[in-house]
């Protein structure tokens, strides 16, 4: 079978592996959607977080070609949403309490991170039945809507874990995956006025589209934090900022220029460098700076049984579609980004 193999910094190649085949407690899935995700990128460009090599490939759903022996549950035939690990093993502190987003062994297991191969191939071996996030996807659901769990749900799971309530004031800093769909569900659980960050003017009118009131290039306007309050219409700023493009600048804009004394910003994207704020500058404040990470399997269902039902909808999510042999200069390495918002690998181009 063709996959995309990770050897490190620059240097990813498509070979020809041998079909999987499941051993107990495992199963095989044809990939039918793998979502390139900005972890990806970002170890294509600069050689970490992710060790090589490894077929990379976090985002996947596909359907059972083959069950192993003692799997039970599942079938040939089955479409199925392949995440990262569920509760382990060991059943960590964690784990125990229900929280396997931050499990002591999740990262470095999950497929196409740490652990086994990912879905940057034709097939994929579910290496452990039992203790992976596997979702059967409800008839009628798009899976190029499903496979969009992993950006979906770290938003819903940021803001879930958030004091947000019904008529807050909201800022949403990133203007990625992740803050459209911060966005979209702020606005679905009643958000008053959501004002969005970015700085890809273009970007404005699908911000908007996606449930956004106003939306501010924060190196374009000289007074942020006053212009927030008018918008607002208070003294104060946001109730909750939800920081979702992973950088310093824009956490700094969330803590010291967008969210009112008391209030809290969640911390939805992954900063890889140092902090630069000054603790004296908003601890003054008492504002809740809180981290988030992915997400629980319940959030997962919730996601999928919703689209189901039709309350929400990603479908304009998803720019682009590639094949395998394209991985690299129309996904990893793209230099033409323009409208790009999320790309998928089909493996069957």
């Amino acid at each position: 079978m063709k996959a995309a193999v990770y050897y490190g910094k620059g240097d990813v190649r498509i070979e020809d592996k041998p079909m999987p085949v499941p051993g107990a407690n495992q199963l095989v899935v044809k990939i039918d959607y793998c979502g390139i995700c900005g972890t990806d990128v970002e170890s294509y460009t600069h050689g970490f977080p992710i060790p090589p090599p490894i077929v990379l490939g976090h985002e996947n759903v596909g359907t059972v070609t083959a069950v192993g022996e003692g799997v039970t549950g599942y079938k040939p035939g089955d479409r199925l949403l392949c995440g990262p690990p569920s509760q382990c093993e060991e059943m960590c502190p964690s784990c125990t309490r229900g929280e396997p987003n931050v499990c002591l062994y999740g990262f470095p297991r999950t497929a196409g991170i740490g652990g086994p191969d990912g879905g940057y191939a034709e097939y994929m071996l579910v290496r452990d039945v039992k203790h992976t996030l596997l979702v059967k996807i409800p008839e009628g659901v798009d899976p190029k809507q499903a496979v969009l769990f992993d950006v979906i749900c770290v938003s819903f799971h940021g803001i879930r874990k958030s004091r947000f309530k019904l008529g807050d004031n909201v800022v949403v800093s990133g203007t990625g995956s992740i803050g459209l769909a911060a966005i979209s569900l702020l606005k679905a659980a009643g958000a008053n006025k959501i004002i969005a960050l970015g700085t890809t003017t273009a970007k404005f009118p699908l911000l908007k589209e996606y449930g956004a009131d106003y939306c501010i290039n924060p190196n374009e306007v000289g007074d942020l934090a006053g212009e927030v309050k008018r918008i607002f219409g208070t003294s104060v700023g946001a109730d909750v900022a939800f920081e979702c493009a992973g950088n310093n600048p824009s956490l700094e804009n969330c803590v010291l220029k967008c969210v009112k004394p008391g209030g809290q910003v969640m911390m939805l994207g992954t900063i890889g460098a140092p902090m630069t704020l000054v603790p004296a500058m908003y601890s003054i404040f008492e504002i809740d700076l809180q981290a988030t990470f992915v997400y629980t399997p319940e959030e997962v269902k919730m996601y999928l049984e919703m689209l189901h039902a039709g309350k929400i909808s990603f479908g304009n999510m998803v720019t682009d579609i590639i094949a395998l042999d394209d991985v690299v200069e129309k996904g990893l390495a793209r230099k033409d980004k323009k409208g790009q918002i999320k790309i998928l690998i089909d493996p069957s181009l």
